[in-house]
């Protein structure tokens, strides 16, 4: 019998869920594909560099990351990151910048339209 590939971690699987209800109340498909990159095994999750981040944002931009942002690179203007995980050096250049981290349940919770965000992969 194969083994089961995915998260296991139950937090993880809540936070699914989570954002799978959300995307079938709000009709928006944003929710969903963040589910779907989430459920991925955590080798094929994506992991993004602040240099990506810089490169593919703009000022006061929110961008969702479904996985983990490393600390690779320089941010050089002001945005809102959320992710599944952040490491500590990306979560200091991070704050140098006056930009934000928060976690995608909170990014979920706080009511923004989905038409000023971007997933960065």
């Amino acid at each position: 019998m194969p083994r089961r590939t995915g998260p296991t971690d139950p937090n993880i699987l809540e936070l699914i869920h989570k954002l799978k209800k959300k995307s079938a109340e709000t009709n928006k498909a944003l929710w969903k594909t963040v589910a779907n990159r989430i459920e991925k095994p955590r080798r094929q999750r994506v992991a993004v560099n602040l240099s990506k981040i810089n490169r593919f944002s703009k000022t006061n931009d929110i961008v969702i990351v479904p996985g983990s942002v490393l600390s690779s690179g320089d941010l050089k203007h002001k945005v809102t990151i959320a992710a599944l995980r952040f490491s500590e050096g990306a979560k200091e250049k991070i704050s140098s910048t006056n930009s934000k981290t928060i976690t995608l349940d909170e990014l979920m919770e706080s009511g923004l339209e989905v038409s000023k965000m971007k997933i960065i992969i």
